[in-house]
């Protein structure tokens, strides 16, 4: 046979150039689309986070408009909110933080030595460890080129935190824009189904908001107050700095599996260093059933209606978003694994 002409073997000749052809050209354009992505992932990082925010911020955008209000509106009222909510909390605990982390530091060698020195509560581990003689070691000079970095400048600085502005003001506009073009958006990829698919496009994309966004909303929410409960009974104690530790327990709280544990270690220490042994007791005791009740209790009607995931999957979705992003992979993976498993699942 010859087809088109051609005899058998020069037919094959020019397939076998042809699929190599497409292969070489798919592969090249593969490559170069992750590069690009490569190129690209500090904005692809800031429109996943905004994304994630607009998602937690959809169920009150939706009951304003829902309530005869303007999508445009109500996305632009909700956001405004939450942005002034946050702005507010943030100047309110900023001031008596700023000066009390900085008393605190003054005071951290004179606390460790208190925990660590003779007569202190922990010095056992100091005769067996040296704590005291390793801190002693740090310079001032060292804690300056962790924060900074050895070969950094002013210049160097101030580009990173224009850098980090620029990713906050634009995390934002995504988030807003989101919420005023997501609906619409994702009706029109329903459009685009029939039948048995829209159906299931319906279905995912619910258990999909219902899953990340309760995550996202119900983790702040018991950060918050997992920080106004210790700031309670630091304030009762009377053991200094308490707004800046409060301030540390609700932020940790929010980083998974460790971040409560760790919180509560610090101020755990400080009280035993500031207020004695009683103060250390009684924090100990809060600390340990705080979070019983926020484990058992705060947590399950929190993440009622969201997807449970078991503490292993929690654990690993928790280690790969660290190798892969640091803290923001960390607080970022459990809301896509999260999504991933409703997906995979359905």
């Amino acid at each position: 046979t010859e087809p088109h002409g051609l005899s058998l073997r020069e037919w094959r000749t020019t397939q076998i150039i042809r699929v190599t052809a497409i292969v070489t050209l798919t592969v090249l354009a593969i490559i170069g689309i992750l590069q690009f992505l490569f190129e690209i992932r500090t904005i692809l990082l800031w429109v996943l986070i905004g994304v994630i925010l607009a998602i937690a911020l959809q169920p009150a955008a939706g009951w304003l408009e829902r309530h005869r209000w303007n999508r445009i509106v109500a996305a632009l009222l909700v956001s405004f909110g939450a942005i002034a909510g946050l702005v507010g909390i943030v100047v309110a605990v900023a001031y008596p933080v700023v000066f009390q982390a900085d008393d605190f530091i003054r005071e951290l060698p004179s606390i460790l030595d208190k925990l660590f020195g003779t007569g202190g509560q922990l010095n056992f581990l100091e005769t067996r460890f040296h704590i005291l003689e390793r801190v002693a070691r740090v310079t001032p000079e060292q804690v300056a080129d962790v924060v900074v970095g050895n070969q950094e400048t002013i210049v160097g600085v101030l580009s990173r935190a224009a850098s980090m502005v620029a990713g906050v003001i634009t995390i934002l506009t995504i988030m807003v824009m989101m919420l005023i073009e997501g609906p619409r958006a994702w009706a029109a990829v329903l459009d685009a189904m029939i039948d048995e698919e829209r159906e299931w496009g319906e279905r995912v994309g619910q258990n999909f908001l219902r899953a990340t966004g309760g995550y996202v909303r119900g983790n702040l929410a018991i950060s918050l107050v997992a920080g106004i409960a210790s700031y309670i009974v630091l304030r009762i104690l009377g053991v200094p700095y308490a707004e800046t530790l409060a301030v540390l327990v609700a932020v940790l709280d929010i980083i998974p599996l460790v971040g409560a544990t760790i919180g509560a270690v610090i101020v755990t220490l400080v009280g035993f260093a500031t207020g004695g042994l009683v103060d250390g007791v009684v924090l100990v005791v809060f600390f340990v059933v705080y979070q019983q009740f926020e484990n058992n209790v705060l947590q399950n009607i929190v993440y009622s209606k969201t997807v449970a995931l078991s503490p292993l999957v929690v654990f690993l979705a928790a280690l790969a978003g660290a190798a892969l992003l640091g803290i923001v992979g960390v607080l970022l993976a459990i809301p896509l694994a999260s999504a991933g498993w409703v997906l995979a699942g359905d």
